[in-house]
């Protein structure tokens, strides 16, 4: 009799443990978002303070320049800095909800990041007033030894743990909580422009590797596919950015797998050129290409 009535004493006590450990999940969880946001806020406000501001102030750069190197990265530091608000006061709906609004910020500043970095070394390599401008600024002690160029891919790849860190919340809370739908919903935004930001800059790598087998083979009478080939074998696959205009990055694995495979032919045809010392050789490569698909 007595076992009869341990049991459900025993079950009870094993849902609560499991409760108790999903709470201390979800606590520690909850802490490493607001603590990693507000570290990732003051890097921010690296970039903002002593370069975006001081350089509107004294008219170093152009206006068009400086957008061109920044894009929307105040928007972006203005948005976080409202999410760390509502964070530090236990409003975690709240925040994620008025953060998703703003999530277009991000990929476009996935598309301007490569036009970005090539703006900023132009300037550096141009600009001699803009060149000791940022040698001095990356010299005060706040930078840690990091660079302008260390800094401004941290949106993305904040992005990337935005994802992270909010699937574990989600796992962690119970269906029942007023949260849980807004956590859904919020990891369901998040990753899917986490993952168009992914397929963004794997396309671009796929470009740079044809841009580089075109430089190989140049003089040669060849004709080099586009780019955007390599991203996807089927026009029909083209995604749009989550709120966006239509990018040539690929959703399925299939046509992930069809570029990786291509950029490891670009990669071996790469080598084959610094080998074809000899017309004979040379020849033999242009066939390889060929057969390769690279060269039509």
């Amino acid at each position: 009799m007595s076992t009869m009535h341990l049991q459900p004493v025993a079950t009870a006590n094993t849902v609560e443990e499991q409760r108790a450990r999903w709470e201390r999940k979800r606590s520690r969880t909850a802490r490493e978002l607001v603590e990693t946001e507000q570290r990732y806020l003051e890097q921010l406000d690296l970039v903002i303070t002593y370069f975006v501001t001081i350089l509107k102030a004294k008219g170093t750069l152009l206006p068009a320049v400086r957008a061109a190197i920044f894009g929307p990265l105040e928007s972006i530091h203005l948005t976080s800095q409202t999410l760390l608000h509502h964070l530090e006061r236990g409003c975690l709906g709240q925040g994620l909800d008025s953060f998703c609004r703003e999530l277009e910020l991000y990929g476009h500043y996935a598309e301007n990041l490569e036009p970005a970095r090539k703006a900023l070394q132009e300037q550096v390599k141009k600009n001699k007033a803009f060149r000791r401008f940022k040698k001095l600024q990356e010299s005060r002690p706040e930078f840690l030894g990091l660079q302008l160029e260390d800094l401004l891919p941290l949106p993305l790849q904040r992005l990337h743990q935005y994802k992270h860190l909010l699937r574990d919340l989600m796992e962690n809370t119970s269906p029942d909580c007023a949260e849980f739908q807004q956590l859904a919903r919020a990891v369901k935004s998040i990753s899917k422009m986490s993952h168009w930001v992914r397929d963004t800059a794997r396309s671009h790598e796929n470009s740079l590797q044809l841009l580089r087998v075109q430089k190989l083979l140049k003089g040669r009478k060849v004709k080099v596919l586009a780019p955007a080939l390599l991203s996807t074998q089927d026009p029909a696959a083209d995604v749009e950015r989550p709120g966006g205009h239509q990018s040539l990055a690929p959703e399925s694995h299939n046509c992930h797998s069809a570029a990786e495979r291509q950029t490891h032919q670009l990669r071996q045809l790469e080598g084959c050129q610094s080998r074809a010392a000899t017309p004979t050789a040379a020849l033999s490569l242009g066939r390889r290409a060929a057969y390769m698909g690279v060269i039509c």
